[in-house]
């Protein structure tokens, strides 16, 4: 199977139709697909993917001019590259595999075990929605299966979404030069901090990678002690100790878009494989620059602030999260992916954010979604008066729960001694009592989104304040249905319970402050 050539990635055409295409497929018949149809974590590393091409098919853009005549040159621009390249892109190449190390071995005498691989790992483990480690078997029954049957064009995409997104943990050992890897793993450089990733969208696909595309000067304000790099096909390292080609790898922005955090040979069956730990790929809590669609933010540690990469947690709705993700990053200053610095000033976008929760070694969720952006939001004030009205609806949720908590106190007269009994544990116990109101409230915000984006549309107009109005009337009003739903009124005792909560839930005084250690909202 040749990477480049055959279709393996998954879109979905201007009609509305699934389709497998192959890579050039992508840039020379970009424009007639809509968009990728993958799971979230897959459409980070095949974007990566195919900004690594078109980098190193264009040279460039060097600056802003040539960026504007990237739609025009790069679909035959990446038919050329690809063609130059075709042998580095064939998935079974007897020295050189796509994103694979052929020198693999079980043994330290080179021996790959190529005709029993009993001892092979199952490609399964590329992906991560596969009972498979510490993955859940709960929505895969088909993991019972010894010999379950995974296409190879599924296996492709899997281990290039796994040398973006595997978590460090223990791991295999295998031989590569006589040398043996390590029993631990480290993490691959999308994962670190469950980090948050965004990209501009545009109406097809072709549009889409043209704009998200950064320009030379731009990436060396950037990566100012790092070089721009060539793909890691080019500078393939031959060993541990290739310094040279490590470096351009590990190191430089190009080199680490399509990483080999993991060593992998497939086997020419297409079902098990050889894998262990790859090269290391420094973060930014080392010190490194973000990767180029993280999201920095400044934190408090204590009384300092400190900038940190903006994590994905499940129960918060990535829409919460987004006056961080639409401020244009300048170099070593906190903001949203590189790609905005090419959007004009008063210029709208459609922006796809995703993130992958991890725990440890363990996937937890993943989540993605498309926010337009008014032009409003990407001002200062926007930003401002946007984080803002999420801290009002924050605010009113924990209001919500502290009315709930009135009402099982007067309902349950054991509910005070069970959360001084749970201990440190007395926020799940919380998170279980809150959940069917927190549930019912913030899948009702947010499917009302488009009244806080009318508002931040309004800023400086007459309509200011009315939609601001409307917004606020609106929290409240979905906060009282979700108390309504979660506390009964069948009997005299719970009717007194109702009112007294309702009296928590409806006056602001004397308003507990948000308890963001305690009260986590489910489902949001």
């Amino acid at each position: 199977m040749n990477v480049a050539f055959d279709p393996w990635i998954p879109v979905i055409s201007a009609t509305g139709t699934r389709e497998l295409v192959s890579l050039c497929s992508v840039f020379s018949d970009g424009g007639e697909y809509a968009d990728l149809a993958v799971r979230p974590h897959e459409r980070v590393a095949l974007m990566r993917l195919f900004l690594c091409v078109a980098h190193a098919a264009l040279d460039g853009p060097k600056d802003y001019d040539e960026w504007c005549e990237v739609p025009k040159w790069l679909p035959e621009a990446a038919r050329r590259y690809l063609t130059e390249w075709k042998d580095s892109f064939e998935l079974f190449h007897p020295t050189k595999p796509w994103l694979q190390v052929a020198g693999l071995s079980k043994s330290a005498d080179g021996t790959a075990s190529s005709i029993h691989p009993a001892d092979w790992t199952p490609v399964s483990k590329l992906n991560f929605s596969f009972a498979s480690g510490n993955n859940s078997t709960l929505f895969d029954h088909g993991g019972i299966n010894r010999n379950r049957q995974i296409l190879l064009t599924d296996t492709v995409l899997s281990m290039l979404t796994f040398q973006c997104f595997s978590t460090g943990g223990l791991i295999s050992q295998v031989f590569w030069n006589d040398q043996q890897t390590v029993k631990t793993a480290r993490d691959a450089p999308c994962v670190p901090a469950s980090m948050v990733h965004a990209f501009l969208r545009s109406s097809n696909l072709l549009d889409s990678i043209c704009l998200n595309l950064p320009t030379h000067e731009d990436l060396k304000l950037y990566y100012p002690n790092h070089g721009i790099g060539r793909p890691v096909w080019e500078l393939a390292p031959t060993s541990f100790a290739d310094l040279a080609n490590l470096e351009n790898a590990t190191a430089t922005y190009v080199g680490r878009l399509v990483p080999m955090a993991r060593l992998i040979r497939i086997h020419p069956a297409g079902e098990r494989m050889l894998l262990g730990d790859g090269f290391q790929y420094h973060t930014f809590t080392d010190g490194f620059p973000p990767e180029p669609t993280a999201t920095v933010v400044v934190r408090k540690d204590g009384k300092k602030d400190v900038q940190s990469l903006l994590s994905f947690r499940p129960s918060k709705a990535l829409w919460r999260e987004l006056a961080g993700v639409v401020v244009k990053r300048k170099a070593g200053e906190p903001g949203g992916p590189i790609s905005l610095n090419a959007l004009q000033e008063g210029e709208a976008c459609d922006l796809v954010v995703v993130a992958l929760a991890r725990d440890q070694a363990s996937i937890i969720d993943t989540a993605e979604s498309v926010f337009h952006i008014p032009p409003k939001l990407a001002t200062a004030d926007g930003t401002e008066v946007y984080e803002q009205e999420v801290k009002s609806a924050e605010s009113l949720a924990s209001r919500l729960g502290w009315a709930i908590e009135c009402y099982r106190i007067e309902v349950d007269g054991g509910w005070e001694g069970r959360l001084k009994g749970a201990g440190a544990n007395k926020g799940e116990l919380k998170v279980k009592l809150h959940s069917v109101a927190t549930t019912h409230y913030w899948t009702t915000v947010e499917r009302n989104l488009q009244s806080l984006m009318a508002h931040i549309k309004a800023i400086d107009t007459d309509n200011a304040i009315s939609t601001r109005d409307i917004w606020r009337k609106m929290l409240f009003a979905t906060a009282c249905d979700a108390y309504r739903t979660a506390c009964g009124q069948d009997t005299p005792r719970q009717m007194r319970a109702f009112a007294k909560g309702w009296q928590k839930l409806t006056l602001t005084k004397d308003e507990p402050e948000a308890d963001n250690t305690e009260i986590r909202e489910e489902n949001p």
